[in-house]
């Protein structure tokens, strides 16, 4: 998996500062927005056991245990885990929470069943993304949900920025705003992946429908005007037909079937 080296927290030796940090890109709209919609897909955890797979210091799952699920924490840096056993002494929530400290998928994890599963944002990360959803698959029964999120080329925001990038940057491989992502999904491609992986789409979710900086395109991004009320449209249509399929990040919760 390639890892984002811009995530400059995870750099960070001072756990409490390290957190700081880490809970102000949590506080940007655009990862607010999305975690709201994750919430709401994921609905009620009292009693649940959840996995959050490439979990960073848990801005995701953390606030699940304070709900009263289980969570399992996986990610490939270490300091991202401490920094997440921090926050979990901080939230009072220690006891509910555990650390695995993997680069690639723990065979072991397979013994275990999840209810929920969260993937956000690191499929596009990983090579071969089928075997990974087959893995996360593996750790579940039949009827177990799994939240994952990645980035939609189907969107205004590819549209916009991925033609300005490829055709007037030159940059012919742009695959997002993150160097180390692998690819782009569509709801197409991504049903189809998720399906051969035993799992069923039952709703989606869309963030960024509209680009919150659409209106620095009129200036091709050389005046910068970020229209963060435009979240407002994501929260109040972004899983209602056909907005939930139109945003630069999409958001699907399935359920285990096969």
């Amino acid at each position: 998996m390639l890892r984002n080296n811009e995530a400059h927290w995870l750099h960070e030796k001072n756990e409490s500062n390290a957190l700081k940090q880490y809970l102000e890109l949590g506080e940007l709209v655009y990862n607010k927005t999305k975690f709201t919609l994750f919430r709401r897909l994921a609905g009620d955890v009292q009693g649940k056991r959840v996995l959050d797979y490439g979990s960073g210091a848990g801005i995701m799952a953390i606030p699940y245990a304070h709900d009263g699920a289980e969570v399992v924490l996986v990610d490939a840096a270490s300091n991202a885990l401490n920094t997440a056993t921090f926050y979990a002494q901080k939230q009072k929530v220690k006891n509910s929470i555990r650390t695995i400290h993997a680069e690639a998928f723990p065979k072991d994890l397979k013994k275990e069943r999840f209810d929920i599963v969260i993937a956000k944002d690191i499929i596009e990360h990983i090579h071969d993304d089928q075997r990974f959803l087959k893995d996360l698959s593996d750790c579940q029964d039949k009827g177990g949900i799994l939240l994952l999120s990645t980035q939609n080329s189907f969107s205004l925001n590819y549209l916009l920025e991925g033609s300005y990038r490829k055709y007037i940057c030159g940059n012919k491989n742009w695959c997002g705003w993150d160097t180390t992502h692998l690819r782009f999904y569509t709801i197409s491609s991504l049903k189809e992946k998720l399906n051969f992986a035993g799992y069923r789409p039952q709703k989606w979710a869309s963030v960024y429908i509209i680009p919150y900086n659409i209106f620095s395109w009129l200036f091709l991004l050389k005046v910068n005007i970020y229209a963060s009320f435009l979240h407002k449209f994501d929260l109040l249509f972004g899983t209602i037909f056909p907005f939930n399929t139109l945003g630069w990040n999409i958001i699907v919760r399935a359920e285990k079937v096969a």
